[in-house]
C-alpha cells in the first residue's frame, strides 16, 4: 500500500480500523480513532463550503428578485439592462464554483486548510463585491473580479505544489515540501 498523503495522515488509522472491523478481526486495528476526530481536520473546509453554497442560494434569490422588480418573466434572461446585470452576476458566479470547491478541498486536503480556508473566505467575499457592483454597474465588477481570480490561482499553485509533493513523497522516495521546511527553519 503506498503510504498516506501528508495532508491525510489522520485517515489511515481510520481506514486501519474500518478494514479490521470488516473483516472481523479487530484485534489487527490500530488504536481506535474516532471518525469525529478526522472530521476535525476538515471541519473548517466544510464551514467554507456551506459558506458559498449560501452566497449561491443568496446570489439566485437575488436574480428572482430582480425578475420580479423589472418584470422579467422566465425563460426570458433579458430585456431590461439593470436585470441582465445581475442575472449575468449570479450565472458568472455560478460558473466559477465547481472550480472553486474543487480547488479548495484539494488545497486545504494536500497543502494547508489554514491557508486555503483564509484564502477561500477572501474568494467568497471578493465573489459577494463582485456581485453587489457588477448589479450596480458592469464597471464596478472589475476591481472584485480581479481579485477573486487571483484568490483562484493562489488556491491553485497551492493544490499543485501539494499534489506534487505527494506524488514526490510516494513515488520518487523525496518530499520537497519537508526539504524546504527544513531550509526555512519550521
Amino acid at each position: 500500500h503506498p503510504p498516506p498523503c501528508s495532508g491525510c495522515e489522520h485517515v489511515l488509522p481510520l481506514t486501519l480500523q474500518l478494514t479490521a472491523e470488516a473483516s472481523g478481526n479487530l484485534s489487527s486495528a490500530a488504536p481506535r480513532e474516532s471518525p469525529i476526530t478526522m472530521l476535525d481536520h476538515c471541519c473548517f473546509l466544510a464551514l467554507v463550503t456551506v459558506l458559498g453554497v449560501l452566497e449561491q442560494a443568496y446570489f439566485s434569490l437575488q436574480v428572482i428578485y430582480a425578475r420580479r422588480k423589472y418584470h422579467v418573466s422566465p425563460p426570458r434572461t433579458s430585456g431590461n439592462e439593470d436585470f441582465e446585470r445581475v442575472y449575468r452576476a449570479q450565472t458568472n458566479c455560478t460558473e466559477y464554483f465547481p472550480m472553486f470547491l474543487s480547488i479548495l478541498w484539494i488545497a486545504g486536503l494536500f497543502c494547508s486548510q489554514a491557508m486555503a480556508v483564509c484564502v477561500g473566505i477572501l474568494y467568497l467575499y471578493s465573489r459577494y463585491n463582485y456581485f453587489k457592483g457588477y448589479a450596480e454597474s458592469a464597471q464596478n465588477r472589475l476591481a472584485p473580479m480581479y481579485f477573486s481570480a487571483k484568490m483562484l490561482w493562489i488556491l491553485v499553485a497551492m493544490a499543485s505544489a501539494g499534489v506534487l509533493n505527494q506524488l514526490s513523497s510516494q513515488y520518487l522516495g523525496y518530499n520537497p515540501g519537508a526539504k524546504a521546511k527544513s531550509l526555512l527553519g519550521f
